[in-house]
């Protein structure tokens, strides 16, 4: 008796190491490293970026309860702050033409893509490039 005591000790110990793990990303969501989502949220949150993709396909990770919580805040969203917004978005786009001149003379760096990931966050990361570039330009132009 001792030694089948002993016996179903071990496998208990050894059996759960012995079973390889499941992926963490068999849910079906796409993930992507953390400083993009991690921009996601920050252009989302403080900057009124609306990506043109679906992002609740993508895994939150850490970041998930911030984003609920910023769901539920732009749920309460009055229709003045609203209206805001699309004038900012107004102002942008006529900033791209002043951008057009100042672009003939810059040198473009590299996007920042990783190599390997899934196509969904190199499409989110150029997304919010862009985004980050107009805004920031249109608030230059702004100050001038």
């Amino acid at each position: 008796m001792r030694k089948l005591t002993s016996i179903l000790f071990i496998l208990l110990l050894v059996v759960p190491f012995a079973v390889p793990a499941s992926a963490q990303d068999d849910t079906g969501m796409i993930v992507c490293d953390s400083p993009l989502i991690t921009l996601l949220y920050v252009a989302q949150h403080d900057f009124g970026y609306s990506p043109m993709m679906d992002v609740s396909t993508f895994e939150k990770g850490q970041y998930a309860p911030l984003f609920d919580a910023m769901m539920m805040e732009e749920g309460e969203m009055a229709e003045g702050e609203m209206m805001e917004e699309m004038t900012r978005e107004t102002m942008m786009e006529e900033g791209e033409m002043a951008e057009d001149d100042m672009m003939s003379d810059m040198m473009m760096l590299a996007p920042g893509n990783v190599e390997g990931e899934p196509a969904e966050c190199t499409e989110l990361r150029a997304s919010l490039e862009s985004f980050f570039y107009d805004h920031f330009s249109m608030m230059s132009a702004e100050g001038m």
